[in-house]
Formats: C-alpha cells, sequence, structure tokens
C-alpha cells in the first residue's frame, strides 16, 4: 500500500476511526483539489475574499451568513474573542490589555461536555478570553442548571455536540438554544463533526461552528454559521487580532466553498456500502473471540459502524492488545478503540478508501488471532 506518506518513509494508514484531526481527518474530491491548485496559483484581497465565502457559505446552508476559519475549534476562540469585542477594532486589538476590566466574559457549559477532543475545549474559550463556568454534573444535568450558572457576567452558552460528550442524562441541543434565546444570551454550538449544516442554526443557535474537513470532507478549514451578517462581520474582525493566529489562506477558503456546494449537491460518499460492511461483520464474528455487531452512532447520527467484541480467552488476545498490534507494522490500522478498555472496538467505513481496506483489516484480524494461538 504505496502512497506519498509511504514514500516518504511515514508509515501508511488505513483509516477505519473516522474522521481524525490525529489521522489527517478526511480525503478531499477532485473537484475540491482541482479549487485548491487554481487558488493556490492566484491573488485575492484576503478580506473581501472570507466576506464572499462567509456569504456563499451562508446562502448554501439557509444562515444569514458565515465566518471562515482554520477549524471549528478555531471557531469557538473567534466567536467567544467577538462577543467581548464586537465590532470595536481597537478592542480587538488590545484584548488581552482590556481583559482585566472586563467582567462580562463567563461561557456556561454542561460539565458532561467539558471534554477534551484531542485539546481541550474549554482552552478554546480561554485563549478568546472567556472565563469556563461548568453547570450541572458528568452523570446529569439539565437546562434549570445552565439557569441557575447564569449571572450578569455571563456572555455565552456553550453547547458540544459530540460523540466525546456525555450522553445520558442531558439537554437536548434544543432546549439549551431555547434557554439562551428566552434568557437573551447568546449560543455557541460546536458541530464540529455534525452533518446537517442548517439544523442547529434553525433552532435559533447565533454561532454554529463546524469543522470544513469532517463530514464536509473538504481541506483543513472549518466555518461558522452566523445568525446575522453583524455577527459574522464581528467574528472576521477577529483576523486583526487573535484570529491571525488562526487565519485560513486562500486556497483552502476556495477549497472549503467548493467542498460545501459538493457537499449541499450530494457529493461524495463512503466507497463501503452498508451491505459490504454488514459482509465483513459476518466474515470477523468467525474468527474465534470475536463478536460482532453493526451499531449506529453513539451521538445519533445516521452513521453506522462494525462493533467488534473481543473474548481474550477465545481470541488470545484482549481488545486493547489487539488496538496495538493492528497499527503496528508497515500499514498502521486505525480502529475507533474508545471502549476497547472495556472489550470491544468499532470499525467505521466511512474513511475508508475502498472495500479492499475492510479485507485487509479482516485479513490482519484473522493473522493476529493465528500468531498468539500457534498458527491455529
Amino acid at each position: 500500500m504505496e502512497n506519498i506518506y509511504s514514500k516518504s518513509g511515514l508509515q501508511a494508514v488505513i483509516n477505519a476511526s473516522g474522521r481524525m484531526t490525529k489521522l489527517g481527518v478526511s480525503t478531499i474530491s477532485k473537484g475540491v483539489g482541482e479549487t485548491l491548485v487554481e487558488a493556490a496559483g492566484n491573488y485575492v484581497v484576503i478580506d473581501d475574499l472570507y466576506v464572499y465565502a462567509g456569504r456563499r457559505i451562508g446562502d448554501l446552508i439557509g444562515t444569514a451568513d458565515a465566518c471562515v476559519t482554520s477549524s471549528a475549534s478555531a471557531g469557538i476562540a473567534l466567536a467567544v474573542a467577538s462577543l467581548i469585542c464586537g465590532g470595536n477594532l481597537q478592542k480587538v486589538k488590545h484584548l488581552f490589555d482590556l481583559l482585566p476590566s472586563v467582567t462580562k466574559r463567563e461561557v456556561i457549559i454542561l460539565k458532561g461536555h467539558n471534554v477534551d477532543f484531542g485539546a481541550p475545549v474549554a482552552e478554546m474559550v480561554q485563549i478568546a478570553g472567556g472565563k469556563i463556568v461548568e453547570a450541572g454534573y458528568a452523570n446529569g444535568a439539565s437546562v434549570e442548571d445552565i439557569q441557575q450558572a447564569v449571572t450578569k457576567d455571563t456572555l455565552a452558552i456553550l453547547f458540544v455536540k459530540s460523540h466525546h460528550c456525555v450522553q445520558k442524562e442531558m439537554p437536548e441541543a434544543r432546549s439549551v438554544i431555547e434557554l439562551a434565546e428566552r434568557l437573551g444570551i447568546p449560543c455557541i454550538v460546536d458541530a464540529a463533526a455534525e452533518e446537517d449544516l442548517n439544523i442547529y442554526a434553525a433552532m435559533g443557535a447565533d454561532f454554529v461552528c463546524y469543522s470544513g474537513a469532517k463530514a464536509i470532507e473538504g481541506p483543513t478549514s472549518g466555518f461558522v454559521a452566523c445568525k446575522t451578517k453583524e455577527l459574522a462581520d464581528n467574528m472576521r474582525l477577529q483576523y486583526k487580532g487573535i484570529g491571525r493566529a488562526m487565519k485560513v489562506g486562500k486556497e483552502c477558503t476556495m477549497g472549503l466553498v467548493t467542498a460545501v456546494e459538493e457537499y449541499i449537491a450530494g457529493g461524495k460518499t463512503s466507497p463501503v456500502s452498508k451491505e459490504e460492511l454488514e459482509r465483513f461483520a459476518a466474515c470477523v464474528g468467525e474468527i474465534p473471540g470475536c463478536k460482532t455487531s453493526i451499531i449506529k452512532d453513539e451521538a445519533g447520527r445516521e452513521i453506522f459502524r462494525c462493533k467488534i467484541d473481543f473474548n481474550p480467552q477465545q481470541y488470545g488476545m484482549n481488545a486493547k492488545d489487539v488496538v496495538r498490534e493492528l497499527q503496528r507494522g508497515d500499514v498502521a490500522i486505525f480502529t475507533r478503540d474508545y471502549q476497547a478498555n472495556i472489550g470491544s472496538i468499532a470499525i467505521d467505513p466511512r474513511p475508508l478508501n475502498s472495500e479492499k481496506e475492510l479485507e485487509i483489516i479482516e485479513q490482519r484480524l484473522k493473522e493476529i488471532h493465528k500468531s498468539v494461538n500457534g498458527g491455529k
């Protein structure tokens, strides 16, 4: 399995984990690639490009405007900073000088949403000058917990929609957005990997942060769907301040626009069908010590994966050891391993390049079993 990375001496990767930043998130279409090359080969006034791209994306997804960012996490930071600074350029340029005298910068987040997604979500708020205020408990919370946390210094409410978050006994996004709207407090939704680009905006969220490279399968980028043009303009103004460290280039900006156009038009889909995933599950289920099932995404999205439960006595190895073995060798196989500590992994078919990669995973699981069972 040779590609540009293996030719450079790096380990080739089969990504059965998901659209993860640590694995390069996703792959792009030919159309997006052509856009990147053409945009990179020409000049443009960047401020004008940001306005064009934001309004084009807003038109495509049905919002008043959007702000293009370098990532969804940058979107959180720029949204928070824009709420502190508004449209005041001097505040933008002197944000950290002003913070000691700014009291209204508390951002409320459910305790079960204060997660590490590869970096702590709280850091994205704090680098923008916000102060995290947790509401509720890790094993349960309500909108009343959020309301009790509101003070005169509350700047915003942040809702994180992610499989990383606690799912049980947590309020739904709609109820949190509606609470924020009733209280007149801006609501920021972190929807980095979500597939519906309009649902949270339609609920009334002021800012909805998306990754451009996850569900949309664009270049490394992101955007924030904004409730009003003023909110988007204030976010773009942050590129004169902390946003400079998070700037997105002309090629990724135009590549993102093309990716959103393709996504809305029903473009790229997984080359592995659900039927092929079911065939894979049936074959792996015949390996001694492997029990397979087709499961739905933890966060409720219409995403289906193959779960593999390992019986260490029969397979010869526990799930955590299997994860390590799969990642060894010339081709590393990365699986979804959040539950490896309790005996299972999952295969996400969306990032796979072909059905052939499923066959490679199946074969590797068989080889591992044989190697720890004397070749049997």
